[in-house]
């Protein structure tokens, strides 16, 4: 991402992205990039309170139709500058969300992570975070897959690429596409994998600070889904988007650094005193915010014992299926595997941060690291369910703390409208079970 001006672009896109992670905005002529800088870009609050279907919920405290719906201010931030090569003549910008009397809406979701940073920076922390995305690519394009009812989607490839160099290989054309895209924003590749589903893939980000990561994190998103619809294909970032295949993570690396820029949790994967409470704190804590890393009925079809994604609440070295990683290197680093690819990283990225920070202002000590398999013994659990999440992220007391109350609830609010329109649905699954048989 680069802080130039929009340069030899004709149009600027303003975006922020929204409670799904989706980016919202408008297209304007490049020649009122000046304007916006200066006085921001109208905008209606809808970003606020959009389900995944990208349409506004209307009762909602932040915003709805008590209040008009009222328009708020998108001011761009320049340094985040991206571009699309599908879109070559626009220049797009990710904006922080203001009221039109130019307070921040603390709903947002970046002021969501910049509240946990700023509380990380008052216990003389700084923090470095990663970002593993797998997704599945389709040959059946966007618009075939919605107009069969997204069934018999035909793979990229018919066998699975995990770690295979061959199999992988086959989808090269368009993955060295998404890194070229991502290093002409100045977004590095660490390593590029076929991954254990047919058709699924897996891109790691660089790792960097919370709020850039999270920006290049949905940014990555973007491009990968605008460069599968430019070649009339599809790609999903759905936890488990098939009953008989892997399901795809969000894994989350990440570091602490002191006052002085040495590892804080520990170095070469021992843990620190600090390391110990902030890990004993994701342990304590990820139940009751699971929410935000796994915000979908769909997510949770994902956290399945066996399934390489954690069922349980543990931690081990080099172990996968422990919901925690610690692991070594230059400094000691966890990878917090619970996140799916459906999370919003700004959200699951600030409650990383609230649990680890819980755990080290209560000086919570964690329990043994586990050997061997995690699926196999009697340990907590994350809930199993999207009704089972919302209950324990409304019932928390870490949530309304760290988030605000308003935040809390506000989140609560959208998962209960996320619930309800499940709870609403008639599945296939449904009629092929019950439609004969009942």
């Amino acid at each position: 991402m680069s802080a130039e001006g929009p340069g030899a672009a004709t149009q600027i896109a303003i975006c922020v992205p929204d409670n799904i992670g989706r980016l919202i905005g408008k297209r304007l002529p490049a020649g009122r990039w000046d304007e916006v800088c200066r006085a921001g870009m109208p905008m209606p609050d809808y970003f606020l309170v959009t389900g995944v279907d990208n349409r506004p919920h209307g009762d909602l405290a932040v915003t709805g139709y008590h209040t008009g719906f009222n328009n708020g201010v998108l001011r761009p931030l320049p340094a985040t500058r991206f571009t699309l090569p599908t879109e070559p003549d626009t220049a797009f910008y990710l904006a922080d969300a203001l009221r039109a009397d130019g307070t921040p809406y603390d709903e947002a979701v970046r002021a969501v992570l910049a509240r946990q940073i700023a509380r990380l920076a008052e216990h003389g922390l700084t923090a470095s975070f990663a970002s593993e995305l797998e997704f599945y690519l389709y040959r059946t394009s966007y618009a075939e897959a919605f107009a069969g009812d997204y069934r018999s989607l035909t793979p990229f490839h018919y066998r699975h690429a995990d770690n295979d160099i061959l199999n992988a290989g086959f989808a090269e054309p368009f993955l060295a596409a998404v890194r070229a895209a991502m290093a002409a924003n100045g977004i590095a590749c660490e390593a590029t994998q076929g991954e254990g589903g047919v058709g699924q893939y897996e891109i790691n980000i660089r790792h960097t600070e919370p709020l850039a990561m999270a920006d290049r994190h949905v940014l990555f998103k973007h491009l990968v889904k605008a460069l599968a619809q430019e070649r009339g294909l599809a790609a999903t970032f759905m936890a488990k988007p098939s009953e008989s295949e892997a399901g795809s993570g969000g894994h989350v690396h990440l570091s602490l650094r002191d006052g002085r820029g040495e590892p804080a949790l520990g170095a070469t994967g021992a843990l620190s005193e600090l390391g110990r409470t902030f890990l004993a704190g994701l342990l304590s804590y990820t139940p009751e915010l699971t929410l935000l890393h796994a915000p979908f009925v769909n997510s949770y079809r994902r956290l399945q014992p066996g399934s390489f994604a954690p069922a349980n609440v543990c931690w081990s070295g080099d172990n996968r299926t422990a919901m925690i990683r610690v692991l070594g290197g230059a400094g000691t680093r966890f990878e917090f595997r619970l996140p799916g690819a459906d999370m919003n990283p700004y959200l699951s990225f600030a409650a990383i941060l609230a649990a680890g920070l819980e755990g080290i202002d209560r000086g919570l000590t964690p329990p043994p690291p586990i050997a061997g398999s995690a699926y196999d013994r009697d340990l907590p659990t994350v809930p199993g369910e999207l009704d089972d999440a919302i209950a324990l992220f409304a019932g928390s007391t870490l949530a309304a703390q760290a988030f605000t109350p308003a935040v809390h609830q506000h989140l609560t609010a959208l998962a209960r409208k996320e619930r309800d329109a499940h709870r609403r649905a008639v599945t296939g699954w449904q009629l092929r079970r019950y439609f004969e048989t009942a």
